[in-house]
């Protein structure tokens, strides 16, 4: 039945620490969750993981870049000095050539003389669309960007356009341009698309909306679902290399020195390259800035060619995180470490795979948060199984001292750390007590067992408190005796005294616990000690080690004991010496003990101060 308790005590043990366990774990998890959904820290690091991501492949064939770079402008002067006949004979020259939509990410907001000339040029030609930029942006977002105004080109131009777009750009707080506002608003209430979308509403010959109305966040034109965020803004799809688009020179156009057939039937988009120009811009898969240009054609091949991204919601990402959260935490404290650490790498390379593979389906995990709470989730298991670790050591230690004297279980386990718990001890000098019940047969007879056992446990219990008080060690137990041990395995100088003053007060409370109690039977304990030589140490066999104290001393403890009349102490000739000036003595008649030649001197001890 002990061990059946004993079993159940160690199961509901293990049990209760794995429930504490699992509940740090949870605690640590979900704060982790919920910060990092709600708060978002660190998030330039997670845009900035999510940007290795992309793989670089060709962009449409239908989209050619023209820029007015150093030689255009080294060519035909001062960008502020231009004459707007320039541009006129450019689409003219586009148009001949079979271009089918002209965007310029160009403002003309200023009048000039030759307005006339570049309104028919726009006009005649019926696919130009022209850029407009919003200023004093609202606070308010959603559900869509609203400006307080709108900059839009001078009326002529206005009129002859085939569509306005708006160019404006803002990058995340890393200061990286990720998104593309698709519609805006003016503060009168008018919608205008992004210039990419503008470009390809005129290529594909349809009205641009006059609302914006985004459904399960998607924003359907063009025959298309185009995956937007809350506030209608198209994540862009970097995965093309920039010097793929076709990319001809603004000076060639202007002159008509290019190839007819890289712009026929092709969206041509017209914007500042040259170096030191304002219009330019980091993008997460390049180190330096390039043109908006490009920024605005690549928003375009992403429509054009369907390559979206869908960014993972605050929602999705929480329950990611709750997810990893409820399997490392219920399953890292039934592991050891080896195995969690398994599956903490399981899961981390199956997670880093289902972010590659979502990506190329055009969905983006978010990838520092949950990498991140697997590392934070090791830490903290890590850290629990020291805990632990350190727990079950005190609550061995704490067991190890219901059995033996805390000093043994100390030393037990000191030489256990230390590699050094082998059979084998060393020679000391050591003050043994024994003490024993006179006339325990006659009681045992006369007391049932278990009433036996509790009077055993009280008075044994007076004893032990002594021993401990002043600094012994309870060796063993064997029925109504008691063997306590002085100076092992700590050293104590004035050994001798301390049991013999662990004696008196032991005897003294024995003596007092009837008149406390009046139903506790009268026990008299005779005490004898003892001090000499002996070998202590680990004493048994390789399967079984008791530490403990031998040698003619202690058998000699334990005669005297054998002798000694109730409720009295006797003790040897050393211990009297070692601490006679400790004590009031009486010298008895010189005894006779197994094993020893001569008589030995015993005295019997009256008081002590």
């Amino acid at each position: 039945m002990a061990t059946e308790s004993n079993t159940g005590k160690t199961k509901s043990r293990r049990k209760t620490k794995r429930i504490y366990h699992t509940v740090v774990l949870l605690a640590i998890g979900c704060f982790f969750s919920i910060i990092a959904t709600l708060v978002q820290p660190f998030n330039s690091t997670s845009l900035w993981l999510s940007d290795q991501l992309f793989t670089s492949e060709s962009p449409s064939p239908n989209i050619v870049v023209i820029g007015i770079d150093n030689d255009t402008l080294e060519v035909y002067g001062k960008w502020s000095e231009w004459s707007r006949d320039l541009h006129a004979q450019a689409i003219d020259n586009l148009s001949e050539a079979g271009a089918m939509v002209i965007g310029f990410d160009v403002l003309f907001l200023d009048t000039s003389s030759d307005d006339q000339v570049l309104s028919s040029a726009i006009e005649t030609s019926g696919n130009v669309v022209l850029a407009a930029a919003g200023a004093d942006p609202q606070p308010i977002i959603k559900p869509l960007t609203i400006y307080g105004d709108l900059l839009l080109p001078i009326d002529p131009l206005l009129q002859a356009s085939d569509n306005i777009g708006h160019v404006n750009l803002h990058p995340d707080h890393d200061g990286k341009i990720r998104r593309v506002s698709l519609m805006v608003r003016d503060s009168s209430g008018n919608v205008y698309p992004s210039f990419s979308l503008a470009l390809l509403h005129t290529l594909f010959s349809e009205e641009v909306p006059e609302e914006c109305s985004v459904k399960d966040h998607k924003l359907h034109l063009l025959d298309r679902d185009i995956p937007v965020d809350s506030a209608c803004r198209l994540r862009i799809n970097y995965g093309i290399d920039f010097a793929g688009f076709d990319y001809i020179s603004y000076g060639d156009i202007i002159s008509g020195s290019f190839d007819h057939s890289l712009v026929k039937n092709k969206l041509v988009l017209i914007g500042m390259t040259a170096t030191g120009e304002l219009d330019a811009w980091a993008v997460p898969t390049t180190s330096g800035k390039i043109p908006g240009v490009f920024i605005h054609a690549t928003a375009a091949d992403t429509i054009l060619r369907e390559q979206y991204l869908t960014e993972a919601s605050k929602i999705i990402t929480l329950l990611i995180l709750l997810l990893l959260v409820g399997i490392i935490a219920f399953a890292l404290p039934y592991l050891k470490l080896r195995w969690g650490t398994l599956l903490l790498s399981a899961l981390f390379i199956v997670y880093l795979a289902s972010i590659f593979i979502s990506f190329d389906m055009g969905y983006i995990l978010n990838m520092l948060y949950p990498l991140s709470l697997m590392l934070v989730l090791f830490i903290a298991n890590v850290v629990c199984l020291v805990v632990i670790g350190q727990s079950d050591k005190r609550f061995v230690s704490d067991l190890f001292g219901r059995y033996v004297s805390p000093q043994v279980a100390r030393e037990i386990l000191n030489l256990a750390d230390n590699g050094q718990l082998n059979l084998g001890g060393e020679t000391r000098k050591v003050t043994v007590l024994f003490a024993d019940i006179r006339h325990f047969t006659q009681m045992s007879e006369q007391m049932p067992p278990d009433s036996i056992v509790s009077m055993l446990n009280e008075h044994l219990s007076i004893i032990i408190d002594k021993v401990l008080q002043n600094g012994g060690m309870v060796n063993k137990f064997a029925g109504d005796n008691i063997m306590a041990v002085w100076n092992t395995p700590e050293l104590q100088e004035d050994h001798a005294r301390l049991a013999v003053k662990a004696a008196v007060e032991a005897q003294q409370a024995l003596m007092a616990l009837p008149q406390s109690d009046p139903s506790l039977p009268r026990v008299q304990f005779g005490i004898g000690i003892n001090t000499g030589n002996a070998i202590a140490g680990n004493v048994g066999s390789a399967g079984r080690v008791e530490y403990t104290v031998i040698g003619d001393s202690v058998n000699l403890a334990s005669r005297i004991c054998s002798i000694t009349t109730g409720d009295e102490i006797w003790i040897g000739p050393e211990t009297y010496r070692h601490a006679q000036e400790h004590l009031e003595v009486q010298e008895l008649e010189a005894q006779t003990f197994k094993g020893k030649a001569e008589p030995v001197k015993v005295y019997r001890v009256i008081a002590f101060h």
